[in-house]
């Protein structure tokens, strides 16, 4: 029994310590890039510290229900060859993508009113294309910082 308790107690810690990324200077490498993101919105917003926090609270709950959209569609078609679909599956794959897009839409336009509420209208519009020029950058950040998105293994193809 105290074996059993030491590994998971061990397997606990191991996953903890993992979990950190620490980088050289003792910060977490997540919120390394995190704090990039925040201070490269600021700056190519022209946002103050307060529009800031209002923009990025509303703006990070958008990217939070955008994923989920999007997770739900990867989840239901990842694993199937859109090469070889049937007749059937190609026509729900592509009521799904409808779907998606419709839904990627509502966000938008459940999400611009209150980014516009939190920075105006004149920033709010500029948002896409600032999230288009940062994008390369965090990524270089992240890669810099050798943060890698961590991948579940993928199925094998049937043959």
């Amino acid at each position: 029994m105290k074996k059993i308790i030491l590994f998971v107690v061990l397997v606990a810690g191991l996953n903890f310590l993992q979990a950190q990324r620490l980088d050289s200077s003792g910060l977490n490498k997540i919120d390394v890039v995190k704090e990039y993101r925040r201070e490269l919105f600021k700056t190519k917003l022209s946002l103050s510290d307060k529009e800031l926090d209002a923009f990025l609270t509303v703006y990070n709950e958008h990217q939070i229900e955008l994923r989920k959209v999007k997770r739900t569609f990867r989840r239901k078609w990842f694993s199937k060859d859109s090469d070889n679909l049937s007749n059937t599956d190609a026509q729900e794959y592509f009521n799904d993508a409808v779907a998606l897009q419709k839904a990627e839409q509502a966000l938008i336009e459940k999400y611009a009113p209150l980014v516009a509420d939190a920075i105006g209208w004149s920033k709010a519009v500029r948002v896409k294309k600032v999230e288009n020029e940062i994008k390369p950058l965090l990524l270089a950040k992240a890669n810099t910082l050798k943060l890698q998105k961590t991948k579940k293994p993928q199925k094998k193809k049937k043959s």
